[in-house]
């Protein structure tokens, strides 16, 4: 049988960030973990035929064009790094590449297939079939969590690039039901493939390891943990009601660590610590570094995660693979992140939350069971599997 012709593929990778700041998270994690799955498929000498006959090429902002080659993208043969022929480290000059400069890459580069990993294709015309990649329509559903430019843009943009894409990538179940539902989107061009974690999310079998961490960042033995962007659909106020409810009930409960970056609307999360009396009891601690994260998961004795609305929700599969007791909610995607294992509860429930988080942090059994089984559970969430699937939209992409 004669060797299937090489299918070209461009992704777009602006917005991948290689420092260890906030903008290394969300999307930019995703973009880059979708990246060193497709390279490391590829490069497989006995790796799918699929994957071998693709060949890479990704858009970065041109401030992490170095960074990218001194990764291992850098040494795949099967994926080729470029940048922008403008600075596109603004917001604004991003967009505008994007949307003018980008098409014309995709035609000088001879692409048969683009992929856009963020909501939005570009307004002009694409030489070659799009994949578009959805991570939520919050925007949609609840609009009164985002500043008026944003939810203008995406709501926008979105409807248009869902429209013009070939093939649609919903990152949930959830998701998938939201296009159909708010959007009208058919059914046959939507694709649900879950985001991946990374491999150093597992549990810490080191106490010393772990009580050295505890003691470098002025830490409890025991802690209560949420980590993500502080921003309204978290949810935050009602975990706070929450934990004010347990303590009330327990004075000795663990104290509360909240860790994120600051997103928006955020100002209300630290007025409702001082009036609830809790400054000596919750700690903001800022954006956690990405090469951290897994201890911080680790050495928490519970992790809760009670957001409104979630396109996936992937903190509470890291959390589950590191080992931790999770609580999170029975909404949106997040019974697909947690399974079984994560405990849940109704987002506006902050009585039974309060329940749950007492009961959770004295349940040894349930501690031990998310030890053994939260690693495996993980396992479902690999680079690797999210690299194949979307190997497989690329061609039904390229095909029609």
């Amino acid at each position: 049988m004669a060797e299937e012709a090489e299918i070209r593929v461009a992704i777009n990778a602006q917005l991948v960030s290689f420092g260890q700041t906030y903008r290394n998270a969300g999307v930019s994690r995703y973009t880059a973990m979708l990246l060193g799955g497709l390279s490391a498929l590829a490069d497989e000498l006995d790796g799918p035929e699929d994957a071998r006959n693709m060949r890479f090429t990704a858009f970065f902002n041109p401030s992490e064009l170095t960074a990218a080659q001194a990764s291992s993208l850098g040494r795949s043969p099967h994926m080729a790094l470029r940048a922008g022929r403008w600075p596109t480290s603004h917001p604004a000059q991003r967009i505008l590449w994007e949307h003018l400069a980008l098409p014309g890459e995709l035609r000088r580069i001879g692409a048969q297939v683009f992929h856009a990993p963020v909501n939005v294709l570009p307004l002009r015309h694409l030489p070659c079939p799009s994949v578009l990649t959805v991570h939520d329509l919050a925007f949609l559903r609840y609009p009164q969590y985002f500043r008026p430019s944003r939810r203008l843009y995406q709501r926008t943009l979105t409807r248009r690039s869902v429209r013009a894409a070939s093939q649609i990538v919903a990152v949930s179940a959830s998701t998938r039901r939201d296009l159909i539902e708010l959007l009208g989107v058919d059914p046959a061009r939507i694709h649900v493939i879950h985001p991946c974690i990374a491999d150093d999310f597992r549990p810490q079998p080191d106490p010393t390891a772990l009580a050295a961490f505890r003691a470098t960042h002025n830490l409890s033995d025991s802690y209560i943990l949420f980590l993500g962007t502080l921003e309204p659909r978290k949810n935050l106020d009602t975990l706070l009601q929450a934990y004010a409810q347990a303590r009330a009930a327990e004075s000795d409960l663990p104290p509360l660590v909240i860790a994120g970056a600051r997103g928006w609307y955020e100002q209300p999360f630290f007025a409702r610590v001082r009036a609830l009396g809790l400054e000596r009891d919750v700690r903001f601690v800022g954006y956690v570094a990405r090469e951290e994260q897994p201890l911080w998961y680790a050495a928490a004795s519970l992790f809760v995660y009670p957001s409104v609305y979630e396109g996936f929700g992937l903190p509470v599969v890291e959390a589950l693979a590191c080992g931790v007791p999770t609580i999170t909610t029975n909404v949106s995607s997040l019974p697909e992140a947690g399974g079984s294992l994560a405990l849940q509860v109704a987002p506006d429930d902050s009585k039974k939350l309060a329940y749950v988080m007492r009961e959770a942090l004295r349940d040894s059994r349930l501690r031990s069971r998310v030890l053994v089984e939260g690693p495996m559970w993980a396992q479902a969430f690999s680079p690797r599997r999210m690299a194949r699937q979307y190997v497989e939209v690329y061609r039904t992409a390229r095909a029609r």
